[in-house]
C-alpha cells in the first residue's frame, strides 16, 4: 500500500483514537449533575466511569482475536456503530440503569478504536518512519483526555449534562463517512475460534473486583465476597491462559520479575491519574459549588503539566535511566496528595489545584518511563506480549482506582452527613479521605520504585572489580566479514531466498555490474511481501516451513519469487566506510535500527559488519583485558 493510500486511512484512524480517548473522560465533570438528576450517590454514579473502563479492558484483551477474525472495515464500522448508538441512547436514557447500559455500549467502540489504530500503523506505516507514525497516534490518545474536561464542562454549563454525548456522536459520524472511502482491508480473516471461557472469566473477575473495591468501606462482608469471586475469576483466567495453545492474553512476560514490578508501578501511576480526574470534579462541583465549566477548566492545568513532565521524563530516562526518575515521581505524587488531603476540608481550591499540579507532574515522570523500563527487560520476541499486558493493566487500573477511592469518598461523606455536617463539608471530608488513601498507595509505590530503580542502576553500572585496562579497539577491518556474498541486481527474489537460506544469514547486499552496492535484501523484506498479516520476527526458513502447506501462501510465494530482487530490496542502503571506527559503526547500526550493513571503500563492497560481529569483538577484548 503506497503512502498516498495510507495517509487518508491513518488520518481517519487517528481521529477515531482521539475521539475514543476523549469519550473516556467526557463524563467526569458531569457526574455531579447526573447524580442530581437520578438521585444517586457517587458510589453508584462512578460506575459510569469504572464500568466503562471494565468493558474497555475486556474488549482490549479480545482485540487480538478480532483483528485475526474480521476485516478492518468491519471492525471500524462496528466500533463506530457502538459509539454513536451508545451516545444517542445516553441522550435519551430515562433512568440511570439505561444510561449505564448505553455508556457500556460506548465502551465497546472505545475498546476497538484505539487498538485498531495502533495495529494498522504497525502494518502499513513505512518502516523508516514507524516511530513518527506511532508518536502521532500516541499524541491523539493523549490530547483526547486533555480536551474532554473543558469541552464537557462547557456543554454541561450551557446545555445540561446530556449534551456531553453529542460531540463524540457527531465526530464519529463524520469519521464514519470519511472511513467509507478511506478505510481499506489490509489482511484476510483467519478461521480461528474465540475462547469464550477466557472472555467470561475476565469479565466476571474484573466486574467482581471493581464492585468489591467500590463497596469495601460501605458493606465489608459483601465487598469481601465480591473480591473473593473476582480473585478466583482472575486466577482461573491466568491458569487457563497458561494451558491454551493460543491464549487470549499471553502472560509469560510476567515471569520476569523486573517486568512484573514495572507493571505494578504503571498500575499505581494510572490509578492516580485516572482517579484524580474523577475525584477533582466531585470536589470542585460538589464541595465548592463550581460550575462544570469552571471545574473542567481547572483540570486543564494539571493535564498540561502532566504532558510536559512526560516529555521531560522520557528525555531524562534516555540520558540517565530510571534512577532517580521513578522515586522522584512517586515522591511528588505522595507529597501533592498529602497536601491536598490536609487543605481540602478548608475549601481552598487554589491549594488543591496546586497540589493536583504536583501530583500530575509526578505521574508524568513515572507513567511512560516505567513502561519503557519494563519492556526493555524482555527479549525482543516477547515485546508484543509485554505491550498487550501493560495495556491491559492500564485499563484494569483505570477500573479499580476510581472504584476504591470513590468508595472511600462516599462512605466518609455519608458518615459526616450523619454527624451533622453540611453537604458541602461532607463532600470535602470524603474527598480528603479518598486522597489520603491514594497518598498511602503512592507511598507504597515510592518504596517499590526506590528499590526497583536502585537495583536497575546497580545492574547497569560497571563491575567494581573490573579491569581498568582499556578495551582493545581494533579497526573496523579486523571486525568485519571480508567474504561477503552478494546478489546481483538482475537476480530474482527466488535467487535471494536460496542465498539467505543456504548461507544462514538474515540479509545480503545487492550489487550492480561494477560491484557497487545498490540495495539490501533481508528475510524481513521477503516475509513482509509474503504475508498479509503483521510482519513476524521469524527468520525466512522458519516462516517458509510454517506455511509450506498453505495453498494461498504458496500462490503468493510463487508470485513473489519471480519478482526482481530490487522490487523488494531497500534501495536507500546504509553503508559503513572501511575507515570508520567500531564506535562509528555501532552508532550507525543503532541509529538506523539495522542488524547488518555493507562495508565499502571507494564505493565498492569490501565486506559486511553486523551487530553480532561487534558484540563478539567487544567480548573478546574484554576477556583479554580481564586475563591481563
Amino acid at each position: 500500500m503506497s503512502k498516498q493510500n495510507v495517509m487518508p486511512m491513518l488520518a481517519v484512524l487517528y481521529g477515531s483514537a482521539f475521539v475514543a480517548a476523549f469519550n473516556e473522560n467526557i463524563i467526569n465533570v458531569a457526574l455531579v449533575s447526573i447524580m442530581g438528576t437520578f438521585s444517586v450517590g457517587a458510589d453508584t454514579a462512578q460506575w459510569l466511569v469504572t464500568g466503562y473502563m471494565v468493558v474497555t479492558a475486556i474488549i482490549v484483551t479480545v482485540t487480538a482475536f478480532l483483528f485475526k477474525r474480521l476485516h478492518l472495515r468491519t471492525l471500524f464500522f462496528a466500533a463506530a456503530l457502538f459509539l454513536v448508538g451508545g451516545s444517542l441512547a445516553c441522550l435519551a436514557a430515562p433512568t440511570f440503569p439505561l444510561l449505564l447500559a448505553a455508556r457500556l455500549a460506548q465502551a465497546v467502540g472505545t475498546g476497538i478504536f484505539i487498538p485498531a489504530m495502533m495495529s494498522t500503523v504497525l502494518m502499513v506505516a513505512p518502516r523508516k518512519r514507524l516511530g513518527t507514525y506511532l508518536s502521532i497516534g500516541s499524541c491523539m490518545i493523549t490530547f483526547g483526555p486533555a480536551f474532554a474536561p473543558v469541552v464537557s464542562g462547557l456543554m454541561v454549563t450551557a446545555f445540561g449534562w446530556r449534551s456531553v454525548f453529542v460531540p463524540a456522536a457527531v465526530l464519529v459520524s463524520v469519521l464514519a463517512l470519511a472511513g467509507a472511502v478511506c478505510i481499506k482491508n489490509i489482511a484476510e480473516p483467519e478461521k480461528i475460534k474465540l475462547d469464550v471461557v477466557s472472555v467470561a472469566l475476565s469479565a466476571v473477575g474484573l466486574f467482581a473486583l471493581v464492585y468489591g473495591l467500590s463497596t469495601i468501606t460501605a458493606n465489608l462482608p459483601v465487598a469481601l465476597g465480591a473480591l473473593a469471586v473476582g480473585a478466583c475469576g482472575i486466577a482461573w483466567f491466568v491458569v487457563r491462559q497458561g494451558r491454551l495453545e493460543n491464549p487470549l492474553l499471553d502472560l509469560r512476560p510476567l515471569r520476569n520479575p523486573r517486568f512484573s514490578t514495572a507493571c505494578g508501578l504503571v498500575v499505581v501511576a494510572m490509578m492516580t491519574t485516572f482517579s484524580m480526574s474523577v475525584l477533582l470534579p466531585l470536589y470542585f462541583e460538589g464541595a465548592l459549588g463550581m460550575t462544570a465549566l469552571a471545574s473542567g477548566a481547572l483540570l486543564l492545568a494539571p493535564i498540561l503539566v502532566n504532558a510536559a513532565t512526560a516529555l521531560l521524563g522520557g528525555r531524562t530516562m534516555d540520558r540517565r535511566g530510571i534512577w532517580p526518575l521513578l522515586p522522584c515521581g512517586f515522591a511528588l505524587i505522595a507529597a501533592g496528595q498529602l497536601a491536598i488531603c490536609l487543605v481540602a476540608p478548608g475549601m481552598s481550591w487554589v491549594t488543591v489545584l496546586a497540589g493536583s499540579v504536583v501530583v500530575y507532574a509526578g505521574v508524568g515522570f513515572i507513567f511512560s518511563p516505567s513502561q519503557t523500563a519494563g519492556l526493555q527487560t524482555l527479549e525482543p520476541e516477547q515485546n508484543p506480549h509485554g505491550v498487550a499486558i501493560i495495556n491491559t493493566f492500564i485499563q484494569v487500573a483505570a477500573c479499580i482506582g476510581p472504584s476504591l477511592f470513590i468508595g472511600v469518598l462516599s462512605s466518609t461523606a455519608a458518615g459526616a452527613t450523619a454527624d451533622g455536617a453540611s453537604a458541602a463539608a461532607a463532600q470535602a471530608n470524603g474527598f480528603s479521605a479518598a486522597v489520603a488513601v491514594a497518598a498511602v498507595v503512592a507511598a507504597i509505590g515510592l518504596a517499590a520504585s526506590f528499590v526497583y530503580a536502585r537495583r536497575a542502576r546497580v545492574a547497569s553500572e560497571p563491575r567494581a572489580d573490573a579491569s581498568t585496562t582499556p578495551l582493545v579497539e581494533p579497526g573496523i577491518d579486523a571486525v568485519m566479514k571480508r567474504d561477503a556474498f552478494t546478489i546481483p541486481a538482475t537476480a530474482s527474489v527466488l535467487d535471494a531466498m536460496r542465498v539467505l537460506i543456504e548461507r544462514k544469514t538474515s540479509g545480503v547486499p545487492v550489487v550492480d555490474e561494477r560491484g557497487s552496492v545498490v540495495g539490501f535484501i533481508s528475510d524481513g523484506d521477503i516475509m513482509k511481501a509474503l504475508t498479509v498479516h503483521e510482519p513476524t520476527g521469524y527468520d525466512l526458513a522458519y516462516g517458509l516451513a510454517i506455511y509450506r502447506h498453505d495453498e494461498e501462501f504458496s500462490q503468493r510465494l510463487s508470485e513473489v519469487a519471480q519478482l526482481n530482487v530490487m522490487e523488494l530490496a531497500t534501495d536507500s542502503v546504509v553503508c559503513v566506510p572501511l575507515n570508520a571506527s567500531i564506535e562509528d559503526a555501532c552508532a550507525t547500526l543503532s541509529a538506523k535500527r539495522i542488524k547488518k550493513a555493507p562495508v565499502i571503500r571507494d564505493g565498492a563492497l569490501v565486506g559486511t559488519i553486523s551487530r553480532s560481529d561487534v558484540v563478539r569483538q567487544l567480548m573478546a577484548s574484554y576477556a583479554e583485558a580481564e586475563r591481563a
